[in-house]
């Protein structure tokens, strides 16, 4: 049991470390990929750290607000599995649940695009935008919920991510699988307007100075890689351990499968951002349809 406890904390604590040195350098990806989309030259790898470390550098005062918020996408980083099923945290993969609190580490952002803009332009855009989130807010949040149902649905007892890894060991569920990619390019296209922008949050931030903007950076960066992590699960969960594996695969699985995934899914966003051939939030509604549709076929077959 002490084991077991042992093991579920290392891999939480290890989770935790890789996703927080990964988060930046995603960022770093999505400004290089636009930068060559848009024909300019690319960033070096390491850039938003130093850009980080440098507002951090200048010592301001940073409201608690904005720790609360990184409180919360730290909480959603413990239950997201990396690249591993085990986990202190396992009630956290709920869909719903780590969405919600991913959409909670935002508020800072967005007092502070409401309360502070530089100017009285910046502040009718920023009010603008910002009430224009109410609209993705109803996508988003009936999607993550959306999500959970259909994992419960396809595998009765699997209402979690992790739940699902488990029970796919006994339970192979394709077309629940076929389903899940169809919501997570649903959620992918949602979350891309926004939630997913680094530019975007740059104008919200635009008024924060020193430690403050550095941490607000960060915790933007956090999110955006929760985000990216929960779509890739959804898409990819043979590449997460759910069982006993041996080590050379658990090392594949951790530093290189992982961290593939993520920078895939941030190519994927990118790549929709620069060329959005079609509405997002219409065909965000096709694919639900098209997953539930699936869900249910399969579940009646069986």
């Amino acid at each position: 049991m002490i084991g077991l406890f042992a093991l579920a904390l290392a891999t939480t604590l290890g989770q935790i470390a890789c996703l927080s040195v990964i988060a930046p350098f995603l960022t770093d990806l999505e400004h290089s990929l636009q930068g060559l989309g848009a024909g300019r030259s690319s960033i070096a790898p390491g850039w938003r750290w130093r850009q980080i470390r440098r507002g951090w550098a200048q010592r301001r005062a940073v409201p608690a607000l904005s720790w609360l918020g990184l409180c919360a996408v730290f909480l959603a980083m413990t239950g997201i599995p990396y690249a591993s099923a085990r986990s202190l945290f396992g009630f956290l993969s709920e869909p719903l649940a780590c969405g919600v609190l991913l959409i909670l580490s935002c508020l800072p952002a967005w007092m502070q695009a409401l309360q502070k803009p530089p100017t009285r332009l910046i502040a009718l855009r920023l009010r603008s935008s910002v009430g224009q989130l109410g609209r993705d807010l109803l996508f988003l949040v009936p999607l993550l919920a959306l999500t959970g149902t259909l994992i419960t649905i396809g595998l009765p007892g699997a209402g979690t991510l992790i739940g699902l890894l488990q029970q796919r060991l006994l339970q192979p569920a394709p077309t629940l699988i076929g389903g899940l990619v169809f919501v997570a390019a649903a959620l992918l296209l949602v979350l891309n307007r926004r939630f997913l922008s680094d530019s975007w949050h740059e104008e919200l931030i635009a008024s924060a100075e020193g430690r403050h903007r550095a941490l607000l950076r960060y915790s933007h960066d956090l999110s955006a890689c929760c985000w990216y992590l929960l779509i890739a699960d959804l898409v990819w969960p043979d590449s997460i351990a759910a069982g006993t594996r041996p080590l050379g695969t658990l090392v594949v699985l951790w530093c290189v499968a992982a961290p593939a995934k993520l920078a895939l899914v941030v190519a994927l966003a990118a790549g929709w951002r620069a060329c959005r051939p079609l509405p997002a939030s219409r065909l965000a509604l096709v694919l639900s349809g098209a997953a539930i549709l699936l869900v249910l076929a399969g579940r009646l077959a069986a």
